[in-house]
């Protein structure tokens, strides 16, 4: 739970408000939203915040003309239109074409959950991922080579078959890709032992979905909560990047392994 203290106007006692994590967490996203809005404008527009161009990455700003609304890369309004592309699409293009990427999505958590549900109510389930392993086997050979030249710098150096600075410049090369190679295999390791462990239908990347699957029409409060960020392309096509992707990848994972050699499951 969070607390946020404020002073009472009669008394100097504080007031506690009591914010639930859910709470929180949204009103953060929220924050951390490009939330401006235009002149004597009151209210946020739907998509504020949430629109990229594809190819320049800026923001993509919406543009009225009479009663209608379409997007425009900032780019290419404010800066220059050399710079980059229109990217334009319609406001009632652009709305459908999302709230169409979050209802197939609420679908697909729906699938995942019933499935899982097959497979932990089966007398046997598997969690062994071979990707994971042979991604893991290789980090771990690609560091210990790295490793192996990084310790031969030095008598190289000594033996005069390489300079100073090159002894250092190489070592420092070598330190930054032992570093990056133990990042990975922190985060694969991670991932291998999280599948062991299985996966409910309660799980968050789920829930977090199929709690819309009557949705009718978006709101700010849906987007905050499913959607990192939408790219509008130069042909008016998007692509909405999902939060949760990554669980949601290993959750499809976990699926497959105890799927397709299950046809009890996958049925």
């Amino acid at each position: 739970m969070y607390k946020a203290k404020s002073n009472c106007i009669k008394d100097s006692s504080p007031i506690e408000a009591i914010i639930d994590r859910e709470t929180f967490e949204k009103v953060q996203a929220l924050l951390k939203r490009d939330t401006r809005t235009a002149p004597r404008k009151k209210e946020l527009h739907l998509f504020s915040g949430f629109l990229r161009c594809a190819d320049c990455g800026k923001s993509v700003t919406r543009s009225q003309s009479g009663q209608s609304y379409r997007y425009l890369c900032s780019t290419y309004k404010n800066r220059s239109r050399t710079a980059c592309t229109m990217h334009a699409i319609k406001h009632e293009r652009l709305e459908a074409a999302v709230l169409f990427a979050v209802r197939q999505q609420v679908h697909l958590a729906v699938s995942y959950s019933e499935i899982i549900s097959r497979i932990n109510s089966a007398p046997v389930k598997k969690s062994q991922s071979f990707r994971l392993d042979d991604l893991i086997a290789a980090k771990e050979r690609e560091l210990a080579k790295v490793t192996r030249y990084k310790q031969s710098l030095y008598q190289d150096w000594k033996d005069g078959e390489i300079t100073q600075q090159d002894y250092r410049d190489m070592k420092a090369d070598y330190e930054r890709q032992a570093a990056s190679l133990s990042d990975i295999l922190t985060r694969l390791t991670a991932e291998r032992a999280e599948l062991a462990n299985g996966v409910d239908n309660e799980h968050p990347a789920l829930v977090a979905f199929m709690k819309y699957q009557n949705i009718e029409t978006l709101n700010r409060e849906i987007l905050i909560e499913l959607v990192d960020h939408i790219k509008v392309y130069e042909n008016g096509n998007i692509s909405v990047k999902f939060k949760f992707s990554d669980e949601l990848r290993r959750i499809a994972e976990y699926i497959e392994i105890n799927t397709t050699q299950n046809p009890a499951v996958a049925g």
